[in-house]
């Protein structure tokens, strides 16, 4: 019998790791950031809880631990307005909150693919975070 190909990963081949938020503004669940030149998305994981046993808003503030999934193959991102062509390569400033985009600029990092076409007037694009050191650079 011949080989057999390997179409789909397993929610078990996200990787991800701890980190401490040093940004004053805070992170939001889902959030793209960038933590020692590794680029990855916040996931909410286990709620951070005030004195009170409340749920802090923002979710992650100046000096909590979050979790930075930076590895996973499919990843809703907020798009800026440039169309991206599947299997295009994914671009993004390192700025908390800045969209990805389709179009390489100076300084901007490359951090995986699009899955999905996006036209230029959709908000969001489906992309495949690479996982590995963050590189700037077309």
């Amino acid at each position: 019998m011949g080989q057999r190909l390997r179409t789909a990963t397993p929610m078990a081949d996200w990787r991800s790791l701890p980190f401490i938020v040093t940004d004053s503004a805070g992170h939001e669940d889902g959030d793209l950031v960038l933590v020692n030149d590794t680029v990855g998305f916040v996931h909410l994981g286990r709620p951070q809880l005030d004195a009170d046993g409340c749920v802090k808003s923002p979710p992650y503030q100046l000096g909590d631990e979050a979790l930075l999934i930076y590895h996973c193959e499919k990843y809703w991102a907020e798009k800026d307005g440039n169309a991206a062509l599947l299997g295009a390569r994914v671009y993004w400033s390192g700025v908390n909150g800045d969209p990805v985009t389709s179009v390489w600029q100076s300084g901007y990092y490359w951090i995986g693919i699009f899955v999905r076409a996006a036209a230029a007037g959709d908000t969001e694009a489906y992309i495949d975070l690479k996982g590995d050191k963050a590189t700037i650079g077309a």
